[in-house]
């Protein structure tokens, strides 16, 4: 077993992000991105690989999320799905710096399976670029709402 140093490991990094993936976890099946985000920083794009899911927790922070047409706010302590969305902005809206965790993994397939065994492309996190996607929109709900 071992420990990691999330935060100091993020903050030695350029973006503010670190993953863990494969090599530090020997495994294929899951991976965990700590990111931080500071106020005024142009919003970041977070891709996952086809065929997984995250969980995106904030820790820190209001954070504005865009996905296709829908975009929402997620505080401390709050957390979101990822599945239907394969790409995404987030943005610090406060004035602080704002802290997320993105945990992810291969979700079930319906298809043939593979059969050389490769390693799941890690979540891409980059500066939102100018041209969109596709726009989708999303129901939003939360978990206390009726």
């Amino acid at each position: 077993m071992k420990i990691f140093k999330l935060p100091k490991l993020a903050e030695s990094a350029v973006d503010g992000s670190y993953c863990l993936g494969s090599h530090e976890l020997d495994s294929n099946a899951v991976y965990m991105l700590y990111s931080r985000l500071r106020p005024g920083d142009a919003p970041k794009k977070v891709a996952h690989a086809e065929g997984s899911e995250e969980i995106i927790l904030v820790m820190k922070g209001n954070i504005r999320v865009r996905c296709g047409k829908t975009d929402f706010v997620v505080g401390p302590g709050e957390a979101f799905h990822s599945k239907e969305c394969a790409s995404f902005q987030l943005e610090n809206i406060g004035s602080d710096d704002a802290v997320f965790i993105a945990a992810g993994g291969r979700g079930g397939f319906k298809e043939k399976p593979v059969e050389k065994e490769s390693e799941p492309a890690l979540p891409e996190v980059k500066e939102a670029e100018a041209a969109e996607e596709e726009e989708q929109e999303f129901f939003i709900t939360r978990e206390d709402e009726p």
